[in-house]
């Protein structure tokens, strides 16, 4: 049995029964969120120890997933095992931040960390009857949608923004996805994502899925666990839409609740300073979120002008002692280099902004005491690998002969 106890609306409470499944509320058509039983939860974590844990994260996590038919888990997987949490070699030291790590969300089946969410998002579809699952992306979560509607055997619809990298266009067309090229940003792409959802009755995987929400929180019990128990000081998050900072909060709450563990993680979030909504909130002390004139940037990624889960990710920040930093291009393609160089870890710009993120706020000052972090890398950087490398960086060729190579490299 399933340790979820349904779906209610966040703002009056109304309960929705799950075959009349639906993004709002009926009645006062709020954002619905799937509650838990706590104590029912934490027995089923305790009869089933963290060794020994393997294969999807929907089994990994089985117990604190809203799943009513665990059967259809294979027909969905993908392969999106728990990621791994790898200590940094040299960075940390380079920060001084003496156990810094790198937590890999681009290691998903699609190479973001979108995948955590979709998963589940596929499976529910299955359970409830759909047949088309869409979504409002920059192309991480795109692809991400087409794979698994692909394995399950539905059809999938992806709305993107105008401006998407070449190469995550291909890839989502490789899966197979009906893709929809929207001559606009993304609010515009959501918008009429919306609009086809409501006229076709589609499975939307994105924005205010709870579902979605509702996996993506897994993310924390994979630290926790991966940790061995120890809290870090802080956990560092890159913030578009901010379901990833949202969710990964809740997932730390629960646990803290269920006396799993004893304290909470400072929650750093960091934007684009070409779109950076929430910095701006958080260093007004506002609590309302509102949006910014856009800025170009190479990032084709967390460009959200109207964040889902913005005021939810302000309260895990300030609720945490923790705070919201921006950063420039130029920073964060800094942080693609340094992980590339020092690290051996490919990253793209929406990937790379923890690392700008934490960086800037040790060298101003802004954060200090922090001997435990965890950086999210949710992005491969194969998604963008222009941000990172100059395609005339590509070396001439050289004559198949040792002499010609020990002349070329100098030795």
């Amino acid at each position: 049995m399933s340790s979820a106890i349904g779906l209610f609306c966040e703002n009056c409470g109304a309960k929705t029964v799950e075959s009349r499944f639906r993004l709002k509320c009926a009645s006062c058509g709020g954002a619905l969120e799937v509650r838990y039983d706590l104590d029912r939860m934490k027995k089923k974590l305790a009869a089933r120890p963290f060794e020994g844990r393997s294969g999807s994260i929907l089994s990994q996590w089985m117990e604190v997933l809203p799943i009513t038919d665990p059967d259809l888990i294979p027909k969905v997987s993908l392969g999106e095992n728990e990621t791994p949490l790898i200590r940094s070699s040299r960075l940390g030291n380079q920060l001084g931040v003496e156990n810094l790590y790198f937590k890999m969300e681009f290691m998903g089946p699609t190479l973001s960390l979108k995948d955590r969410g979709t998963a589940l998002c596929a499976l529910k579809a299955l359970e409830l009857g759909y047949d088309t699952l869409c979504i409002a992306s920059s192309g991480n979560n795109a692809a991400s949608v087409a794979a698994y509607a692909t394995k399950a055997g539905l059809r999938a619809v992806v709305f993107i923004q105008k401006d998407v990298s070449p190469e995550k266009v291909l890839k989502i067309i490789a899966y197979g996805a009906k893709v929809v090229r929207v001559n606009g940003d993304m609010s515009l792409a959501g918008k009429v994502c919306s609009e086809m959802r409501d006229n076709h009755n589609w499975f939307q995987c994105g924005g205010s899925n709870p579902y979605r929400f509702a996996s993506k929180r897994t993310v924390a019990y994979g630290i926790i666990h991966q940790l061995g128990g120890i809290v870090p000081d802080a956990v560092v998050i890159p913030v578009g839409g901010a379901t990833g900072m949202a969710s990964a909060y809740a997932g730390f709450l629960e646990m803290r609740d269920m006396g799993m563990i004893n304290s909470l993680p400072r929650m750093i979030g960091v934007q684009l300073e070409a779109c950076d909504p929430i910095t701006r909130a958080f260093d007004e002390g506002s609590e309302q979120i509102r949006p910014v004139a856009i800025k170009h940037s190479i990032s084709d990624a967390l460009k959200n002008n109207s964040p889902f889960q913005g005021v939810q990710a302000l309260r895990a920040a300030r609720e945490t002692n923790g705070m919201f930093v921006s950063v420039s291009d130029e920073e964060f393609i800094s942080a693609i280099q340094l992980l590339s160089t020092k690290e051996g870890l490919f990253v793209e710009p929406a990937g790379a902004v923890s690392v700008a993120g934490i960086s800037k706020l040790l060298n101003q000052g802004r954060i200090s005491n922090i001997k435990t972090a965890v950086c999210m890398l949710t992005g491969h950087g194969l998604n963008s690998p222009q941000a990172a490398v100059n395609p005339e960086s590509i070396p001439d060729t050289v004559e198949p002969e040792v002499s010609a190579v020990e002349a070329y490299l100098n030795i």
